[in-house]
């Protein structure tokens, strides 16, 4: 290697290095991308998210059909229902709608079967908080054991089937999970340490 290959080569790391320094600094001046979620935000998270956002299954079980066509289309199996019968009226009833959002891959085939198919009584909130201490308060139950709900009769106008708003089934099914599954899961989590710490 001659002397000139031998100094451009030193040049050009330097220069290299340089270039790599002014990007650092530049960011030293620059307004940080992130934030410290949810205390430091100026505005409410939900605005932010893009139009499309899929957030949190919420069924709307007052327009339900009880068609069955989300938990066909579900590729994992994350919806479940069940039915039975009304021993005085002997109509239909809807006695169980559990989805699984520990399982849930947020594909929104149900979503798109419902709507276009049914009534649009399942759908995507913007609501995207499901942390939880355990796995089986993931699991929404969107009708609460011993209250079975009537099925809906959907009428031929699509525009007369009441839409509710966004959200508070997401809510109530979520806060319900919280509150009812923790205990068995819990329970069951303290006997498996207990074993383990036996064992060890």
């Amino acid at each position: 290697m001659n002397v000139t290959t031998y100094f451009t080569s030193i040049g050009h790391a330097a220069n290299t290095i340089l270039e790599g320094m002014a990007v650092t600094f530049s960011h030293l001046f620059r307004k940080p991308i992130t934030f410290q979620y949810p205390d430091r935000i100026d505005r409410p998270l939900s605005t932010t998210l893009p139009d499309r956002y899929r957030g949190l299954l919420e069924v709307q079980i007052d327009i339900c059909t009880g068609c069955r066509r989300c938990e066909r289309v579900c590729p994992i199996a994350c919806i479940a229902l069940d039915f039975g019968k009304n021993p005085e009226t002997k109509a239909r009833e809807m006695t169980r709608f559990d989805i699984d959002l520990g399982k849930c891959m947020f594909c929104g085939l149900c979503v798109e079967e419902c709507k276009l198919n049914s009534t649009g009584a399942i759908r995507h909130t913007r609501e995207f908080e499901g942390t939880t201490e355990v796995l089986g308060a993931l699991t929404f139950r969107f009708i609460e054991p011993a209250k079975p709900r009537p099925l809906y009769k959907a009428p031929k106008d699509k525009s007369e089937i009441p839409l509710g708003p966004y959200g508070p089934w997401a809510r109530e099914a979520r806060e319900r999970a919280q509150r009812d599954n923790p205990a068995l899961v819990r329970e069951r989590l303290a006997r498996w340490r207990e074993e383990r710490e036996r064992a060890s």
